[in-house]
């Protein structure tokens, strides 16, 4: 069920970026629109067990394709980069116009290839979930086809407009922020390159890393749960030892402490 809500928030319009482009032309292959069914149907099966109220969608496919069609939570937003698209919003993941703990699920598609601040990225998706909500991420594989075409970027990599992180060091970085990695999956095993005759004769690529749980897709996809520390405080152990007893006082002229005897007493 998708329930898209306008957001009473405005960001100032800006042409496509660079990176932005470069992934959306690429999905336009008949190599990319085969990765991007098995994207769908892999992010359809997470979230089929993620309740709540609210979930947002980001990234470079937000608004060019809609991964919460089937999702259980009540009230889906969409956080664009250009005005004109079917967006809730207009902004980037670097600054998302949410307070904290809001969110339940927050599927961000490429947001960590297509910026300079792959850390600020983490750090706004967790600053907005709640706690035990969960994070998508979907990424480029660097160690897949899709990684190879990025070797001509090697000695310019500063120009690059799309940059690639591996699994391993996505995971560290999430284990920096408190979330639990529940499932990491990899998809689309054929190249781009080569137009649809090699397409069609290599298919079966999609079938064996299917099969094999291959972790060489060109696409990555990163299920996450924010998880949120329970720890009590401790009490001392042992009780306090009393310095000063019954019966006695402090003399503050005298600097010391002296017994008080009754008045009684000669």
């Amino acid at each position: 069920m998708n329930k898209e809500k306008p957001l009473n928030a405005t960001f100032p319009t800006r042409q496509l970026p660079p990176g932005t482009a470069m992934c959306r032309r690429w999905y336009a292959t008949q190599a990319g629109q085969a990765t991007l069914a098995a994207v769908q149907a892999t992010v359809t099966r997470m979230t089929a067990d993620v309740f709540g109220y609210y979930a947002l969608e980001t990234g470079v496919l937000a608004g060019k394709q809609n991964f919460l069609s089937e999702s259980r939570i009540a009230s889906h937003f969409s956080l664009g980069t250009v005005l004109g698209e079917s967006v809730s919003a207009v902004g980037t993941p670097e600054h998302l116009p949410f307070d904290f703990t809001n969110l339940d699920l927050v599927v961000a598609s490429h947001a960590l290839d297509c910026t300079p601040q792959p850390h600020q990225v983490l750090r706004e998706i967790e600053r907005v979930l709640v706690p035990e909500g969960h994070c998508i991420l979907i990424g480029f594989n660097p160690f897949s086809f899709r990684g190879l075409g990025q070797l001509r970027y090697w000695h310019r990599r500063k120009q690059m407009p799309c940059h690639t992180y591996s699994t391993f060091r996505v995971r560290e970085w999430l284990n920096v922020l408190g979330f639990e990695v529940l499932e990491t999956v990899s998809v689309g095993f054929c190249p781009a390159f080569g137009g649809e005759q090699l397409f069609q004769h290599t298919r079966w690529l999609d079938a064996l890393g299917d099969k094999f749980k291959l972790s060489v897709g060109n696409v990555m996809i990163i299920h996450a749960q924010k998880k949120v520390s329970n720890m009590t405080p401790l009490l001392p152990s042992r009780k306090a030892v009393q310095v000063l007893r019954p019966g006695i006082v402090v003399n503050r002229g005298a600097g010391r402490v002296s017994r008080k005897e009754p008045n009684n007493v000669k």
